[in-house]
């Protein structure tokens, strides 16, 4: 059937009308569907739908420009299927997802192209799709602003929109459509100054126009300038009829950032739409307060202030009185009356309230009977408000224009002119609005001068209502907001400005004059500004009137509530059971106090859809959820229950439309579902089953708004489950109502059939009404599914069908949580579907026949209970042919449900066929969804069911796909008995259908090493008996089998080697561990082998591969299989082989020929036909490897003789030995350095001088093991060299460069087994060299003093010469004053001792000091004569470095002419004054002066007693001293007369305190003059001092000192 049978298919504008017009109930889709498909479509980037639909399958595609999310949704390139993935072709596909997608379009065509209410769309499922695609809801709609508007002639109550086509903008006045209501008017009217005292007086205001002042006719020609049709059209063409960032943070709720009216964390909304309609009348039911406006804009017009003082305020004032509270009033003629002489009003008005006196509207309103107070009516309406002055001068024009000069005063064109007077804000950087407020005395000044005192916030409530300035809108900051220049407005403009803030406080204050150009397109930045002001103060009124809104919700909620009491005694047993008896209930009472949980419900919705209006899904969530709180499931059903016991069968009555509550409820059509509610009496009287349907659908729409995707499905989850559960409990309480009925009306005379009869007739009644609450279930829970899969991944993206492998996508979970989630609620969903289906056909059956479901998941399948037919005698009675599939019992089955239920369910109980069909599809896409969630542990579980169902049908090849694709999920899991099972029954499919190699490999994996403790020992013998009739098999000798785990391997490395390295493998991410070995090791491999089979088996052969390291990473990049052409060589092992249960050992044998890295690759297992291939990459064992070294060669070479002379010409003879090695061919090269040339051997004695060169090439034969070759040859060495590298040694480098084998080749060669290969080579070196250096080096040289005048000298020497040599004698020179002792060389055991190359030689001598010496050298030597073997000397002279001790030698030599003094200070006192002279004695010890050579030499006499004796000075100092020296402080000593001399002086001390420094005495020898009047030089005096410790200074009070000249005698 193609997927648009029966509907019609609409353009994108939906002209066609509904799609379910043509289509009967039972092929269209479902609400349910069409409610979620709708809503996911929403939530992709633009909701558009394709007119053309798939019909392959019934699914139909979605093609948008929507691009997919990394979380897997849907891309616009693939197609969502409704349907899962098909066998053959789908039973499930149908037409009901292309219908589905035609009703979404279909719907967007309605809203693009209708203004219509949705009351007026007859089709349920076209409003559903509408209102979850977000159009005709709160949330679309927004919020509603109210608008005053004098200028544009209205009745009341006439609603204009600015978003529809019925309102058009007006190109004069004269087009402007007016409506007018007669007589009266209304109170707008009156307050636009539209009275009848107007009206009747309009005729002669013409005749006397000369008589009316100026104002007056400007006021009468604003009468037409329609200033609220320029609003809204502004407001639409340039802002999109949308306010953006709109914040509701309340600044008095310092606390938290949170609004005081919201328990969500939102404090922006980002988009807020507002729809403007003009003189909209207050509605005062509290069920439909969220009709009502949040805030009222007055336009007011104004030319001068004689204008403004009497028709201006008197009319804002009536306005502002009755919106803050003065009532509603019916008589609108007396309010006419009273406001429509300004002066009268004007006077009231100044006259104040000091004396108490009403004003004349209050006056008027007192005519009525009321009071100026707020009422409960006017205070809903709203008491926010906007005055939007629009200031009009005499420039003003007929057609609202404004000359540049009468507008805007002074100012020019670009200063702000053009639009009015003012734009509404402060030059830039003022605040706080347009006029200066005088914010000291907070006053203002009256029209009659008086002065009051003026406040910005409105009256304080008890409820906590906030003021005006609750959001920090005062009358400053709201006059002017953004800063606009209203300095360029003239005066007059300035001061009407100032006086709309004074005279009204409490409301916010814009000018708008932009609102009078012609060309509302065309509006520069500084214009623009009026309105940035106007649109921030009309978010600010909007929240504060949205505040307001919910404290009154709240207020009227608490107080519904507290009437709760008495509704919930209705569902207690006391309140049943005097229903029962006839006591009456609540029922008979309906007096107005009592609780009507109809009348809560819709206030609580109201209060959601404010929420909704204000873009705030997640509040309005919460009060559906406080109202599911507030009467659980349960007691809607209990409601439910008492409403049919009553006899209140007619859902429906009272309701006018013609769609079916349910309908109404489940499309979420709120407007007409709420008068059925009104409708249905007290206490949802008649819907309450369907109050948790209608909850749902709005509950999913807002989630659709938050884009909680995943919340919609685990809603829609519980949705389903609570709903099925009623529905069952609802047939149960039915029948056992109408069994108690029944049973009540038979008679005593009534035969047993009748009771029988009528038993069996209400027992299959409630089968009938139970079959379709299941069936209601299966459909809901399939559709919640296809909607889904408009916006997730929720089906293959291939349709494979059931005997195809699933690839690595669909095995896997989805990428994204988000999608994992999806997943998780679809996939408990279908598998709630799974138990309807399996109920559903246990219905249909009844008790006589078992459900084909239920036989073929039983504990033990059908075919398990016939005997095992061994694998020979099976395929004898197969042949060659497949097996048919089963014969189904197609017998049509007698189950009959309702029309709306969806055809794929009535076509799945046609008959068993068909049922099994459904089932199949059903669990694959629940596998495939449960896999996408990560539950794979249930999609296993679901696949063994979907092979037995499969296994019974006879369907063997598709069961094994399906168990094969299932088989490793309980290994993974580690549940052996499990996965045993699994085996067991895939192995079953396998053998029937003949299938060898599939069978074969089955049955290697069941003898896992896992399974063992878990298989039967029955079962795994008959599994070995079938294995080894399988490997005779020629089919199974082809495939190259891998590691099957019936056989386990392990290789290891039996023989010794030289060690073992780790080596990575990029390529397999693996390391290789190699075991290092030479050419010719002798090795040997273990090979252990673990049989997990019941017996024993007999092989073929056991082959190693060992493979080059090169091959194997070749292999491995190209295919990863080793063949035969890859292996080096192939170890084997000769037939026959027996393989026992359990651990084998074998063992294999390798002397390698060839030096390479091998890779022990792969072990081959030949069992008659077949072969198994264990590769250790594929094995989890570590991987073996062998790194082959050449072997050590044992070749050897002899170069003679050890060192060349210098300057001689010498033979040199090289010896090769073969050794053990076989020598293929070398060479043999001889290469001299500088000062070094070779000639080649045998070159005749004529051609000797030609034949010298610095290089010489000898090949070299082969040669057998154990042979000797030698090679002659002349050397020359030259005594100079070329350049001024000394250091350079002369050398001749011999080089042996042979290929050779092991001795072992020949011998392995001869089997043939072995790859010829090429032999290994080797290079051998020797050198020898000139004596070039010294034979003895000073390595160090050190002298030091150990007595007065003896000295050690220390020497050391290395010895370089190559050949070993003894000291024949040696000698120590030192210059003077150090000579040797006559017993000083302490070396005498050096004599004939042999001293090898590098040895350390160690020389001592003890010496003297002397000034008598005969040794005349310049520095010290050490003279060392060397003999050789053949008695050959060489002497060696050796300088020593001693300059250390020598120059220590000297410095003694310097002091030695030194003289030195003692001078000892002496104290009289220890403590003194500051200022009081203090006694003191130097006592100088002049025996001291003599110098050491004379101390030395024992001479004891001084300086003194020299002749001729000399004369000492002194003098006494006291610089850096804290002292004042007296006495004589300078003098001379006669050194004849004593050796001790005493030199009296006065010191004074300069401060107090301890004094540690002290006066010091200088000494020094006079020139003495010799005979020839000649002055000789004197040494100087070293003078060492003993003074006191310290010196006590203490403080003085009085002191007297006299200074006396220095040559007077002391007092």
């Amino acid at each position: 059937m193609s997927p648009a049978a029966g509907i019609v298919v609409t353009d994108d504008e939906g002209e066609e009308g509904s799609p379910s017009s043509s289509s009967s109930p039972s092929s269209s889709p479902s609400l349910l569907r069409i409610c979620l498909s709708a809503g996911f479509v929403s939530q992709q980037r633009d909701g558009v739908v394709s007119s053309n639909g798939n019909a392959d399958g019934g699914g139909g595609a979605l093609t948008s420009s929507y691009s997919a999310s990394p979380g897997g949704r849907r891309s616009n390139s693939s197609s969502s299927s409704s349907s899962p993935a098909r066998r053959c072709k789908s039973v499930m596909s149908n037409d009901d997802n292309a219908k589905t997608l035609t009703l979404i379009r279909t719907a967007q065509g309605i809203a693009k192209s209708s203004a219509a209410a949705p009351s007026k769309v007859g089709d349920p499922k076209t409003l559903a799709a509408l209102s979850a695609l977000g159009h005709w809801s709160h949330s679309y709609h927004g919020v509603t602003v109210n608008i005053i508007d004098p200028t544009t002639p209205s009745s009341s109550g006439i609603t204009y929109n600015q978003a529809s086509p019925a309102a058009p903008i007006p190109k004069s006045p004269g087009a402007t459509p007016t409506h007018n209501s007669g007589g009266g008017g209304g109170l707008f009217n009156v307050l636009r100054g539209e009275s009848s005292t107007d009206k009747s007086s309009s005729s002669d205001g013409n005749n006397n126009a000369s008589n009316t002042p100026s104002w007056e006719t400007n006021a009468q020609k604003q009468q037409q300038l329609h200033l609220y049709n320029k609003l809204s059209s502004t407001f639409t063409e340039l802002y999109s009829s949308t306010l953006h960032s709109v914040n509701l943070h309340n600044k008095s709720n310092s606390k938290s950032n949170i609004p005081l009216f919201l328990r969500t964390k939102a404090t922006t909304v980002d988009h807020l739409p507002v729809k403007m309609k003009l003189q909209q009348q207050p509605i005062s039911n509290v069920e439909q307060w969220h009709d009502n406006p949040y805030c009222h804009v007055y336009i007011a017009t104004c030319t001068n202030m004689d204008h403004y003082r009497a028709k201006v305020r008197p009319a804002v004032k009536a306005f502002v009185n009755q919106i803050e509270g003065s009532g509603i009033i019916n008589n609108v003629d007396t309010v006419a009356s009273a406001i429509s002489s300004p002066t009268s009003a004007a006077a009231a008005a100044a006259a104040g309230k000091d004396k108490g006196k009403k004003t004349a509207n209050e006056k008027a309103l007192a005519k009525l009977g009321h009071v100026a107070s707020k009422s409960s009516e006017a205070g809903n309406y709203g008491s926010r408000y906007i005055i939007v002055f629009v200031p009009t001068t005499t420039g003003t024009t007929a057609s609202g224009g404004t000359t540049a000069s009468a507008a805007a005063g002074n100012g020019s064109e670009s200063g702000g002119g053009g639009g009015g007077g003012g734009f509404g804000g402060f030059r830039a950087g003022k605040k706080g609005g347009g006029v200066i407020v005088d914010t000291k005395n907070n006053q203002k000044l009256n029209d009659d001068g008086s002065v009051t005192t003026a406040t910005t916030s409105s009256s304080s409530n008890n409820d906590g209502g906030s003021n005006n300035n609750s959001n920090g809108h005062n009358a400053a900051s709201s006059a002017a907001y953004p800063p606009g220049p209203i300095a360029h407005t003239s005066k007059e403009v300035k001061e009407l400005y100032q006086k709309f803030i004074k005279d009204f406080p409490n409301g916010r204050i814009v000018i708008l004059g932009t609102l009078l150009d012609t060309d509302i397109t065309n509006i520069s930045p500084l214009k623009n500004q009026e309105w940035k002001a106007f649109l921030h103060n009309l978010s600010g009124a909007i929240v504060d009137g949205f505040g307001d809104r919910v404290r009154r919700y709240d207020e009227e909620l608490r107080r519904l509530d507290s009437k709760r009491a008495a509704f919930v005694r209705k569902f207690s047993g006391e309140h049943l059971s005097l229903n029962k008896n006839g006591g009456g209930g609540a029922d008979d009472k309906n007096d107005d106090n009592s609780f009507d949980l109809s009348h809560f419900f819709l206030v609580k919705e109201s209060l959601a859809f404010s929420y909704e209006q204000m873009q705030l899904p997640g509040e309005a969530k919460l009060q559906y959820e406080e109202l599911d709180a507030f009467l659980p499931e349960e007691a809607w059903r209990q409601l439910a229950l008492q409403t049919s016991s009553a006899g209140d069968d007619d859902n429906g009555k009272g309701n006018e439309s013609a769609l079916s509550p349910s309908d109404l409820a489940m499309a979420g059509d709120w407007e007409r579902f709420r008068k059925l509610i009104k409708s249905s009496g007290r206490d949802l009287r008649g819907v309450s089953n369907l109050v948790p349907q209608y909850m749902y659908s709005r509950e999913v729409r807002l989630l659709f708004q938050m884009g909680s995707t995943v919340d919609v499905l685990s809603r829609s989850k519980e949705f389903l489950v609570k709903e099925y559960r009623r529905k069952l409990l609802d047939v149960a309480a039915n029948f056992n109502r109408k069994w108690r009925k029944e049973i009540e009306s038979v008679g005593m005379t009534s035969s047993s059939d009748e009771i029988l009869a009528a038993q069996a007739r209400m027992k299959e009644g409630r089968l009938k009404s139970e079959a379709e609450v299941e069936a209601w279930a299966l459909s809901s829970c399939w559709d919640v599914k296809c909607a889904a899969e408009q916006y997730f991944t929720l089906s293959p993206t291939d349709d494979t069908t059931d005997g195809d492998k699933e690839d690595d996508a669909a095995m896997t979970a989805a990428p994204t949580l988000e999608e994992q989630d999806a997943a998780r609620c679809i996939a408990e969903l279908l598998e709630f579907a799974i138990l309807r289906l399996i109920r559903l056909g246990d219905l249909a059956l009844g008790d006589e026949k078992v459900n084909p479901i239920r036989r073929a998941t039983s504990e033990r399948p059908a075919d398990t209970m016939k005997p095992w037919v061994p694998w020979k005698e099976l395929r004898k009675q197969r042949g060659t042919k497949s097996p048919e599939r089963k014969q189904v019992d197609n017998e049509e089955w007698t189950i009959s449900l309702a029309p709306v239920v969806s055809s794929w369910v009535q076509h799945a109980f046609s008959n068993s066929s068909t049922y099994e069909d459904t089932y199949l599809e059903l669990a694959k896409a629940a596998v495939f969804i449960n896999r996408r969630a990560g539950r794979f542990r249930f999609a296993s579980r679901l696949e063994d069911h979907r092979a037995e169902v499969l296994i019974s049908r006879g369907e063997y090849n598709l069961a094994a796909d399906v168990l094969s694709n299932n088989v490793g999920a309980c290994a993974r899991d580690q549940w052996n008995r499990a996965h045993y099972w699994r085996i067991f029954r895939l192995a079953c499919c396998q053998r029937v259908s003949g299938n060898v190699l599939a069978y074969l490999e089955t049955l290697t994996q069941s003898f896992n090493p896992r399974l063992s403790s878990v298989a039967p020992k029955k079962t795994a013998s008959l599994f070995q008996r079938d294995l080894e009739a399988l490997i005779t098999d020629a089919a199974v000798a082809e495939p190259r089998w891998g590691a099957f785990p019936f056989l386990e391997t392990e290789l290891s490395i039996a023989s010794e080697t030289a060690g073992k390295t780790s080596q990575p493998l990029p390529f397999l991410r693996r390391k290789l561990s190699k075991y290092l070995c030479y050419v010719g090791d002798e090795l040997r491999f273990s090979l252990n082998i673990t049989s997990h089979l019941p017996r024993a088996i007999s092989v073929n052969g056991i082959r190693l591969y060992l493979v080059t390291l090169a091959s194997y990473e070749m292999v491995h990049r190209r295919n990863g299989t080793v063949s035969e052409d890859d292996a080096f060589r192939i170890l084997s092992i000769d037939a026959p082989i027996t393989i026992e249960p359990g651990k084998n050992q074998f063992s294999f044998s390798w002397q390698p020929m060839t030096y390479n890295v091998y890779v022990l690759a792969t072990v081959e297992i030949q069992w008659k036909e077949a072969s198994f291939f264990y590769d250790s990459a594929l094995l989890r064992k570590p991987m073996v490897g062998l790194d082959i070294q050449p072997s050590e060669p044992t070749q050897t070479i002899e170069l003679n003789p050890l060192f060349l002379i210098p300057g001689h010409v010498q033979n040199v003879r090289l010896v090769f030995h073969s050794g053990s090695d076989i020598i293929t061919g070398g060479a043999v090269t001889l290469i001299c350095s500088e000062g070094l040339q070779v000639v080649p051997p045998n070159t005749d004695q004529s051609e000797l001088d030609d034949a010298w060169r610095d290089e010489c090439i000898i090949p070299l034969d082969d040669c057998e093991p154990g042979k000797k070759i030698v090679i002659t040859t002349l050397v020359k060495s030259t005594s100079t060299r070329s350049g001024n590298d000394t250091d350079e040694v002369q050398t001749m480098m011999a080089k042996v460069e042979t290929s050779y084998r092991h001795q072992s080749y020949d011998l392995v060669m001869e089997d043939g087994e072995e790859p010829d290969s090429s032999p290994m080579t080797t290079l051998l070196e020797a050198m020898v060299t000139t004596l070039d250096r010294p034979a003895l080096a000073v390595d160090g040289s050190e002298a030091f003093i150990f007595d007065e005048d003896r000295i050690m000298v220390n020497v050391s020497l290395h010895c370089n010469t190559p050949v070993p040599f003894s000291v024949k004698e040696w000698h120590l020179d030192l210059p003077p004053p150090i000579v040797v002792e006559e017993d000083g060389d302490l070396n005498k055991g050096m004599f004939q001792h042999a001293i090898p190359e590098g040895e350390m030689l160690l020389f001592g001598f003890k010496c003297m000091r002397t000034d008598d010496s005969d040794h005349e050298c310049e520095r010290p030597i050490l003279r060392v004569v060397l003999q050789d073997d053949f008695g050959k000397t060489f002497l060696q002279v050796l300088p020593l470095d001693l300059d250390d001790i020598y120059k220590q030698l000297r410095k003694e030599d310097e002091y030695a002419e030194l003289h030195n003094a003692t001078a000892e200070l002496v104290c009289s006192a220890k403590e003194g004054s500051v200022g009081h002279p203090v006694p003191f004695v130097y006592n100088l010890n002049l025996q001291n002066l003599i110098s050491p050579k004379a101390r030395k030499s024992s001479m004891s006499v001084s300086v003194a007693s020299e002749g001729p004796r000399p004369m000492i000075l002194y003098t006494i100092i006291s610089e850096g001293s804290d002292w004042i020296v007296s006495g004589k402080v300078q003098g001379l000593i006669d050194s004849s007369q004593s050796d001790v001399v005493s030199i009296p002086f006065r010191g004074i001390p300069t401060r107090s305190g301890l004094l540690r420094h002290f006066p010091e005495i200088i000494i020094e020898y006079l020139p003495i003059n010799t005979l020839s009047n000649a002055e000789s030089h004197t040494p100087p005096i070293t003078v060492l001092f003993k003074t006191p410790e310290r010196f006590k200074s203490l403080a003085f009070t009085n002191s007297l000192s006299l200074a006396v000249p220095q040559g007077m005698e002391e007092f």
